[in-house]
């Protein structure tokens, strides 16, 4: 089952940023890149352009990197679609060049390319609607890579609130155990000795 491989996979690498020893801010910087980058018209070097940019922004490359494929195969027709449509809304276009694009792209899809010849096909589509396509890209790209930010800032440090307060009753559970068996053989310590602990008269 694809999909239930796929959720797998995310769900998998979702706890392993978790858990990554760097702080919220830069994990969450991270995955925000990436999800902008991810929404920019640049397939084939989207992970290069993700590593480079999280490295100067001092950001989580292995939160930001993954996002790339947030563009795959199954969903470059309706994200760039959706940039082309509010790029045209800014700068202007018709929704005939905006057919014509997702007719273009559509028929790159059917033909079950592989992944280099579908990126040279896809620069071939994109040089005829660049301006609007950039700019919706962009606009898109903020406000994902924003809200992806945020959402991920706070479900990390919820996250590691609650993982924190569980490993202090963890370890206070622990403490008292140790304590009562401690106790437990003083006890039995005391009960073994004849002398009654060493406090019997003359």
């Amino acid at each position: 089952m694809p999909f239930r491989t796929g959720w797998n996979k995310a769900r998998a690498w979702f706890i392993h940023l978790l858990h990554l020893d760097d702080s919220a801010h830069t994990i969450a910087l991270g995955a925000a890149i990436g999800v902008f980058i991810s929404m920019t018209p640049t397939i084939g070097f989207q992970m290069l352009l993700i590593y480079f940019v999280a490295s100067v922004f001092r950001a989580n490359r292995v939160a930001g990197v993954p996002m790339a494929w947030v563009t795959n195969p199954a969903t470059i027709l309706p994200i760039y679609s959706f940039n082309l449509l509010v790029g045209i809304k800014v700068v202007g276009g018709s929704d005939a060049m905006r057919g014509e694009f997702e007719r273009a792209l559509q028929g790159i899809m059917d033909k079950d390319l592989p992944w280099w010849d579908l990126v040279k096909q896809w620069w071939d589509v994109v040089m005829h609607v660049s301006v609007p396509l950039w700019v919706g890209s962009a606009i898109v790209g903020l406000v994902s890579g924003a809200a992806g930010y945020a959402v991920m800032y706070y479900l990390i440090t919820v996250y590691r609130r609650h993982h924190r307060r569980h490993l202090a009753i963890q370890q206070a559970q622990e403490h008292a155990t140790a304590d009562a068996d401690a106790a437990r053989r003083e006890d039995v310590a005391a009960g073994s000795d004849p002398n009654g602990g060493g406090n019997a008269g003359p």
